[in-house]
């Protein structure tokens, strides 16, 4: 098995080095990409947002959904509705917001803050600018307050923006894995996955070449379709994770003992 390398057929690990250009999103911050079109990707971009005090993001809309976790500090994120209207969610550490299609949001940061995440499928047009929305399109959660745990994944995974909660195209997990922790050999059938690291060292495994990478806090760890993974907590520490399947994987959850079927959606891709 090789071990230290970035990347493998299907499975790559990305530090910050590696992360994309300022793409000039953020007026007193930096919005990077972490994975996203320079990679290849195409279900799922995650994005490294940095506030710094009194920053604010441009306007931004998707023809699809998004999700972001807030990795640090605290933000406002404000839907813009048609008619002049507007909407302000507080959101601390720890909280994610999932905005739906079409909507028109920014984020602000008083005193500074970090997030993760974006649009998901990509958005080709990302910045773009579009029309207020008719109706409220954010609704925001918390990494404590999960909407279902998966034991296979760890004995701590908590699926927060999931497909439970309206979630089809923008998902945000939240995982821990102990010390000596693995996950249980998977493979998502029509999802990448993506996992961002917030602490800890461990070791992706790539089960479908037999490769092995090693990562960090703030490297991700991209999955490419098809590709059977685990994530280990190898190295003696604790790893603590944020991301997961894009699109929601149906199977995964029927796996967790789900009715996917009787799922009342309200939202769609």
């Amino acid at each position: 098995m090789t071990e230290n390398h970035q990347t493998s057929p299907g499975m790559r690990v990305v530090s910050p080095e590696q992360w994309g250009p300022d793409l000039g999103l953020a007026a007193g911050g930096t919005w990077r990409e972490i994975i996203g079109p320079r990679v290849g990707a195409s279900c799922r971009s995650l994005y490294a947002i940095d506030l710094g005090p009194g920053a604010a993001t441009r306007p931004l809309a998707h023809a699809g959904e998004a999700v972001y976790y807030v990795a640090g500090g605290a933000v406002t994120v404000t839907e813009h509705l048609a008619g002049g209207g507007a909407a302000g969610h507080e959101l601390g550490e720890g909280a994610m917001a999932h905005i739906r299609p079409g909507s028109v949001y920014t984020f602000a940061a008083e005193a500074g803050a970090r997030l993760v995440g974006g649009p998901s499928p990509v958005d080709p047009a990302l910045g773009t600018a579009a029309e207020p929305a008719a109706e409220p399109g954010v609704t925001t959660y918390h990494r404590d307050r999960p909407g279902l745990l998966v034991p296979f994944i760890s004995a701590d995974a908590r699926l927060v923006v999931w497909l439970g909660a309206g979630a089809v195209t923008a998902n945000m997990n939240y995982v821990v894995l102990e010390p000596g922790e693995r996950n249980r050999e998977h493979v998502h059938a029509e999802s990448e996955d993506t996992i961002h690291i917030l602490a800890g060292h461990g070791t992706a495994e790539n089960v479908t070449t037999g490769e092995k990478l090693l990562f960090g806090p703030g490297d991700t760890i991209h999955i490419e379709i098809g590709f059977w993974h685990a994530v280990a907590a190898d190295r003696g520490e604790r790893v603590v994770s944020v991301g997961g399947p894009c699109p929601a994987d149906t199977d995964m959850l029927r796996a967790a003992g789900v009715d996917v079927d009787a799922l009342p959606l309200t939202r769609t891709a």
